[in-house]
Order: C-alpha cells, then structure tokens, then sequence
C-alpha cells in the first residue's frame, strides 16, 4: 500500500511540473507576442518609407536631368551616356523625334575634331561663340539626318549594316593604308571622340539622307537619266553638261591639276584611277551624299589623275526641309541661337 502511495505522489508530481512548464513556456511565448507584431508593423512601414524615398529620390534625379539636359544643356560624356541610355528627344520635325544623343554625338565630335585641330576652346566670350555656332549646326544636322532616317523606314527602306560594313572599309582603306580595327577605332576616338559604335551611327544618319534623296529627288535622277542616255549615243561630259541646261544643278569640270586620293572631291579621284584614260565612269553618289558624278579619266601620272567630272546636285531634300520648317512643324526642346558665322565642321569627314 505505501509503495502504491509514493507512485501516485510521484506522478502528481510530474504533472505539476509538467503544468509548471507549460504555464511557463506560455508566459515567455505571451511576452515575444508583446514584440512580434510590433516588429512586423515596423518591417512593413520600413519597406514602405524605403519605397517612398526611392521614388522621391528617382524624381529628384529626373527633375535635375531635365534642368541640366534642357536649360543648362550639359554636353559632358555623363549627359551624352544618360540621353542614349533613356532615348531623349531634343526637337521634332513633323512628328518624327529626334534624338538627344545624335545631336549630342554630331555636337561633341565637331567640338572634338575642332579642337584636335586648333588646340582646346576656353572660356573666353569667342569661344562660346564657337560653341553655339556648332551646337546650331548639330541640331540642324541631327533634325535632318532623323528625320530623313524615319522617313525611310516609314518607305519600308533602311540603311543596312552591309552599306555600313562597305562604308567603314573604305575608311580603314584609304590612301592606299590597311588599318586593323583597332587601329582605326583610335584615330576615331582620336579626331572625333566617338567610339566605333558611335562612328557608325554618325555614318547611317548620313546614309539615311544620301538614300533618301537617291530616292525621292526625281530632279536629279530626271537629269541623270538624260546624262546617261547621252552617254550611250557618244556625247562628252562637257557637251552633256551643256545640253542639260539646267545650271541651278548641273556642272561640268575639268581638273587642271594631277589629284591624289586625298583630295577631297567627293570620291572622284579615286573612281577616276579606276578607269582607263578616255573612259567614262558609271554614275555614282559623291562620299557626302549631296550629288550624282560621272567622272572621266584624262590622265594617271604616279599615282595621280587629271579628270573630268559632271555634277547633278540634289535638291529636293533641302526644298522639303525648307517647307518644313516654313510651316513651323519643327519644335525644338532647347534653346540654341545661331551663334557665330565662323568656318563649318564637316560633319561628313573623309578619315585621314
């Protein structure tokens, strides 16, 4: 009997204790409850805030690249970077936008080359002058060339990386040079501050205008036509030239001098040492894509030639961007005066 009283004592016991520890465990549960939920109220409202101030933060960011892009027109690396990463427009021309980077792009590597050449611009009052004359001509160029680029996608046409690939070989051809790719993407960097990617850009905006007016300039291509035609029956380029009658756009001449394939002339020297003397080349589009030539070789002496060249000078892209802008259907986002009448950049280079 009494061991039988010790066992129910003793299991009395252990459920005490275990009712101990349970009331136990509950008190200490009952007081993390006391901070868990408040936690999970401050974890929330954290991501909120954390949320609210990345937003405020990104609008401050845009508000101040908007002040800076467009009133203190920031033309530094960190600005050309921001606007090709976000595909900003500086102006429209009949609804087509233009971007912010191309005109920065045709901006830099004007100031770039002008610089290289002359030595770096300071702050004097000339050299803003400088300044706001190519800013004036980038944005020009920069409206042109996009708005003729749109065009042409709009006509199902493209300038294709091929045309791209044939133009830039040229470059890393001429006078007689054979430069690696590396090489030539130095002296890109070097005259004009571009990279390669950026170079070939610049180089299908031009091609975009060139394509469009071998397009759509049924002036020139009337008066080629008749050229060539006159061709085939025997005519020389002065007598064609003459019969042409139409002098706004067509002109006729004769080199007096031996040229090398330096000259600037718009290809004709080089498609002249391809020929024979006496033949007559095939119609072809000058390097800037402002004219047809045909071109006759005369004579080849070390290298050099004398030729004959017939011009039919396009004019129907600057007749159309004139109507443009006459009927104000050109906006631009900033604010660029005509600044000075000093030299031109040519922003169609040949690369040296």
């Amino acid at each position: 009997m009494l061991k039988k009283i010790k066992r129910i004592k003793k299991e009395e016991e252990k459920t005490t204790s275990a009712n101990s520890l349970d009331e136990s465990r509950e008190k200490v549960l009952a007081k993390g409850r006391k901070f868990k939920y408040p936690f999970q109220y401050s974890k929330h409202k954290m991501i909120i805030n954390t949320i609210l101030i990345a937003i405020a933060a990104l609008g401050l960011l845009l508000v101040f690249g908007w002040f800076e892009l467009y009133k203190v027109q920031d033309t530094s690396s960190v600005a050309f970077r921001f606007t090709k990463v976000l595909n900003l427009p500086v102006a429209s021309v009949d609804g087509v936008n233009i971007r912010y980077s191309d005109y920065l792009m045709i901006y830099r590597s004007s100031i770039n080359t002008l610089e290289y050449q002359q030595g770096k611009l300071d702050d004097s009052e000339d050299s803003q002058m400088l300044r706001q004359h190519y800013k004036r001509q980038a944005l020009n160029s920069a409206e042109e060339y996009g708005w003729a680029l749109a065009k042409l996608n709009e006509a199902g046409e493209s300038v294709t990386e091929e045309e791209l690939n044939d133009l830039v070989s040229y470059h890393m051809q001429i006078n007689g040079q054979s430069r690696s790719p590396e090489a030539f993407e130095a002296i890109i960097n070097k005259s004009f501050g571009l990279s390669m990617t950026e170079y070939r850009r610049l180089l299908k905006l031009r091609l975009a205008r060139k394509k469009y007016s071998e397009l759509y300039d049924s002036r020139a291509n009337k008066l080629a036509q008749k050229a060539k035609d006159a061709l085939k029956s025997g005519s020389d380029l002065k007598a064609i030239a003459a019969s042409l009658g139409d002098t706004e756009v067509v002109s006729y001449e004769k080199t007096d001098d031996f040229m090398s394939d330096a000259t600037l002339d718009g290809g004709r020297a080089i498609k002249a040492k391809g020929l024979k003397a006496g033949e007559v080349s095939e119609m072809f589009t000058s390097r800037k894509g402002d004219c047809y030539y045909f071109v006759k070789l005369i004579e080849e002496k070390d290298g050099k030639v004398k030729y004959e060249s017939l011009e039919i000078r396009f004019t129907e892209f600057d007749k159309t961007f004139v109507e443009i802008k006459n009927s104000d259907k050109i906006k631009e986002y900033i604010e660029v005066s005509d600044g000075t009448s000093g030299e031109e950049i040519d922003l169609n280079p040949e690369i040296k």
